[in-house]
This record gives structure tokens, sequence and C-alpha cells, in this order.
């Protein structure tokens, strides 16, 4: 299995597709990392797919040098593991050669919220200018036309809206968690399902799988993660279930269990994402609101979560 070439490619219909909801042409991007934390986690591989408005498709990938252990639990995902790493470049550069790769181009990415989020704190240790694109995300383009009553009925819907699934949905082979196979993967995908969206609702549809715009993040508050909360860090790593004491949302002051998935930068200070086992829903919890935590000390049933980018930011 190669990391630097795939033998997934997009047709000219398929550009077609794509063009039409970005005439000024799109960077599809992935990376793989040492966790789901942005910010406490790093990226090892970057994955990057131009498509012009002339048609052209351009390529950009990178192995990076985390400096830090990868587990063998992470390894055994996308099957990189530090020694394949040794001789490759830190972030810095490679960091620095995909903005300018990227241009002013809007980028779209398979639960984009943690690319950006990847992609804004690696550019912030670095004190690299961030540069001026909006990021789209291709499940929640899948989630607005798939997640409806009569297609799940009329089975035209996945099961669930993971890139891998949705490959699978729409015959698209796929080395799954490869960087450079899930970046053609969610071009194509986006393709499929915008051939199938009405031409009325395509542009209704963009502007629902806007996810972030990099010029949000201008401060360092987005970045730094209080002291208290750094035993958290190893809680979220094993992702044990706890309890937060939290001031905001539906249910107002009140201890509520949650499965934690990662720590995200958000431009108005970082957050807790994870499961909400009062509603099963994937929520992002501003730490500041976080009065206190622990871990959970009775058991609760923890049903499987499909995909990470059904965000409900708890104020």
């Amino acid at each position: 299995m190669s990391r630097t070439s795939t033998d997934l490619t997009l047709s000219r219909s398929e550009m077609d597709q794509i063009l039409k909801l970005f005439p000024y042409g799109v960077v599809a991007i992935d990376l793989e990392t040492t966790g789901l934390s942005p910010l406490v986690d790093r990226i090892i591989e970057i994955a990057a797919v131009k498509i012009t408005p002339r048609y052209d498709i351009e390529v950009f990938h990178q192995l990076i040098n985390p400096m830090t252990d990868i587990s063998a639990a992470n390894s055994a995902i996308h099957g990189l593991n530090n020694f394949d790493l040794k001789d490759a470049p830190t972030l810095k550069r490679p960091m620095k050669m995909l903005w300018d790769f990227v241009g002013r181009s809007p980028l779209l990415a398979h639960n984009a919220l943690f690319d950006g989020s990847f992609l804004v704190k690696g550019s912030h240790d670095y004190l690299i200018d961030l540069p001026l694109s909006r990021i789209f995300d291709s499940a929640k383009y899948a989630r607005a036309l798939l997640k409806n009553p009569e297609a799940e009925a009329e089975g035209k819907a996945p099961k669930n809206f993971k890139l891998s699934t949705l490959a699978e949905f729409y015959k698209i082979p796929l080395n799954h968690h490869v960087a450079l196979d899930d970046t053609f993967a969610c071009l194509k995908v986006m393709a499929a399902l915008i051939e199938r969206t009405p031409l009325d609702k395509q542009v209704d549809f963009k502007e629902r799988s806007f996810t972030m715009a990099m010029s949000q993040y201008k401060k360092d508050l987005a970045f730094v993660v209080p002291e208290r909360f750094n035993d958290l860090k190893e809680l979220i790593k094993n992702q044990t279930v706890i309890e937060i004491h939290y001031s905001g949302g539906t249910v107002e002051d009140e201890w509520r269990p949650v499965k934690p998935i990662g720590l995200l930068p958000m431009p108005r200070g970082p957050v807790l994402y994870g499961v909400c086992l009062v509603t099963n829903m994937n929520k992002s919890f501003v730490l500041k609101r976080i009065k206190a935590f622990k871990v959970l000390d009775r058991p609760i049933p923890v049903k499987e979560v499909e995909d990470a980018t059904a965000v409900e930011i708890s104020e």
C-alpha cells in the first residue's frame, strides 16, 4: 500500500459536479493524527487535492514527524508508527507549503471541524498566518441531502455518514485512513452528492455544509487550555466516561455524563467535544463553563456514535 499515490482519480463528470458549487476551484484535505484532540494531539500526515477551474488536478502530500509517541492503538488505525516517520520533517515547513498550495481556495473535508481544528492549531503553534479560506464539510452536505424519512424509507440513505460508509454506499473503493485515498474519496463522494441534489437546493446545501472560516482564529484564547483541565486530557485519550458540572445549555447547572472525544479550539475559547449521554447527541461544551469534572461513578449504557459531525454547541 502506497501513501504517496492512489488508484483513485476523478472523472471529467465528477469535476463538473464539484465545479458547480466551487466554480473557482476547491482543495480537499485529509489528515492523519496521533489522536482526536487538536489541542493535545498532532498531525502525522497531510494530503490535499486541488481542482482548478481549468479542470487541472494538483496533489500535495507530506508525512510529518510528530516528535511524540504514537500509541499502538492509534497506529492500528492508520498504519503509521514512529519508525515510519523518523526521517519526516516536523510540521512547520510542510504547513507553510500547504498554505502556499491552498492559496485563496476554499477547503473541503469530511468531518471538517476536526481537520480544520488541527490545521489552525498547527499554524498557531508555529506563528504561521492562516489563509482566508472557508472550510466546507462533505459529511454535513451528505446529512443535509440524505438524512430524511423518505430517503431512509426507500433505502436510499446510508446507515451513517462516515466517509467509509458513504464510499461503500456510492461504490467507491477506499483504503480508509490513508490520507491521499481519503482525500480523493471525499471529492468523489461530494461529486455523487451534488449530482443527486436538486439544482435549487445545491447552494443552500453548500452553505449548510460550511464549518468555519480560518480568519475566525486570530486570538490566543482559542488555543489555551487552563491547567485545571490537565487531568481531563488523559481521560479524553482513553475515552473514559466522565461527568461534568456544566453551566449552560438546555440542562442548566447540573452534573451530566459525557463520553469525551476531543479538545477543540474555537474562536471564543476551547471546548470539550463529546457525546452527551443524557441526549445521546454529540455536543461541544465550552471549557470556561465546566465548573468541575469527575470519572463517572455509576454504570450507564453508551451507544455507539455513528459519526462525529453533528455538532451542537452548548452555550
